[in-house]
């Protein structure tokens, strides 16, 4: 265990968090040795922003080659069509719930747990509200199905999730995806949007390079 860590906040639903998946996980291998990581869900669609997409996919659709262009990562036919015919439900509830129920069985993967989840919609346009779509997810850790649905189901893990969100908002974060280190119980707020690797590990570099000031 580190005194160091880094915190990663992010969101399912987000797709500058599925744009900057490559670069978090390449920061994690990069630092293992020197760092703690952990993954927090922010809960961006939520309560009354919870339903069918709508008009809204026209925004996403008309966004997306930007989004592709800066960071590397490529959305699969079977999403763009969901967009098209704007049958896609969006709730960030499930999701975050499965990441939770994921990390209770194994913490060191979650980051990139996160992002076959994200990958499983945006790639191969699966619905994240279906229960069966984690239980594809979780074969290559050896996690029981019939353990992992128990948990994603149940109230314990939905309000542990929940508890997360509005822990998340009294940290005064809105916007995802977000990077916290922290150094010597000191938080440093690295990245809040999308970063590339480069000046992400920069930042890191520094601070973790600085001597802290002792009070």
């Amino acid at each position: 265990m580190n005194n160091n860590k880094i915190i990663y906040i992010y969101d399912p639903l987000c797709g500058w968090c599925y744009g900057f998946s490559p670069v978090i996980q390449k920061i994690q291998k990069e630092y293992a040795e020197k760092l703690d990581f952990d993954i927090i869900s922010g809960g961006m669609v939520i309560g009354e922003r919870e339903g069918l997409i709508g008009d809204f996919a026209d925004y996403i659709l008309k966004a997306l080659p930007r989004l592709e262009e800066m960071t590397g990562v490529k959305f699969g036919e079977p999403y763009l069509s969901k967009l098209r015919d704007k049958s896609l439900y969006q709730s960030s509830l499930k999701p975050c719930i499965a990441l939770e129920v994921f990390k209770s069985f194994n913490e060191k993967d979650a980051i990139t747990f996160a992002s076959s989840i994200q990958k499983a919609q945006y790639i191969d346009g699966h619905d994240l509200q279906d229960d069966s779509v984690y239980l594809e997810l979780i074969k290559p850790y050896g996690i029981l199905p019939e353990a992992f649905l128990q948990k994603l189901n149940s109230d314990e893990f939905r309000m542990e999730t929940t508890n997360q969100f509005k822990m998340i908002q009294e940290w005064g974060i809105s916007g995802f995806p977000a990077v916290i280190l922290v150094k010597d119980n000191q938080f440093y707020l690295i990245a809040k949007g999308y970063v590339d690797y480069d000046n992400l590990n920069k930042v890191i570099e520094k601070i973790l390079a600085e001597k802290t000031t002792l009070s």
